[in-house]
């Protein structure tokens, strides 16, 4: 059986942003175990501010190539993990920029994880609730647990690598419920 793929989107520009470290990090515990993750990230890739979504060109083929070939990989991909901070209590404008680039065909009824952090002490889960929302718009089917990372700044090593047990333990349990609902099992805390 082919390893589930999973595109997990960066919703930071940020300078300074630490979104990139719990992205990795997510990414690296979808594939041990036994997944496909890529990072959807909105420094690395050539989103601009949206003036026309793919799904509204008269003409597909003017669309960039890279364009073309995201949305392929969103339409192939098994699940989703959305990573974001939250901004000014709201969805982080790179994310809706990122994300509505594509027809919400493209992300229809699969399941999708929220991550979220911020400096503070409620690790950005106002943004989970007001992402939400957003997530079901685009048709995607958002699970239930979730993982709110508080003081993100203290939460990594040099190396990038989490120090924190309990944020470990929490991305653990997303995975594993949506891998569960990958694979149509019973899931259990």
């Amino acid at each position: 059986m082919p390893a589930k793929k999973i595109i997990v989107f960066l919703g930071s520009t940020r300078d300074g942003r630490l979104g990139d470290k719990v992205a990795n990090y997510v990414r690296n515990v979808l594939e041990q175990t036994g997944m496909s993750a890529k990072i959807f990230d909105p420094l690395e890739m050539d989103f601009q501010m949206l003036r026309q979504p793919l799904h509204f060109m008269k003409d597909k083929s003017a669309a960039p190539s890279w364009v073309t070939e995201a949305n392929k990989e969103i339409e192939s991909a098994d699940g989703f993990v959305v990573v974001l901070s939250e901004y000014n209590c709201g969805v982080p404008p790179a994310l809706s920029n990122m994300m509505n680039h594509f027809p919400p065909a493209s992300y229809r009824h699969r399941p999708c994880s929220i991550v979220t952090y911020s400096m503070g002490d409620f690790g950005g889960i106002r943004a989970a609730t007001v992402v939400q929302p957003f997530l079901s718009e685009l048709g995607m089917i958002s699970l239930p647990v979730r993982v709110a990372l508080p003081a993100v700044h203290k939460k990594f090593d040099e190396g990038g690598q989490p120090n924190d047990a309990r944020f470990q333990d929490n991305v653990l349990r997303l995975v594993n419920e949506l891998s569960c609902v990958l694979h149509n099992s019973q899931f259990t805390n």
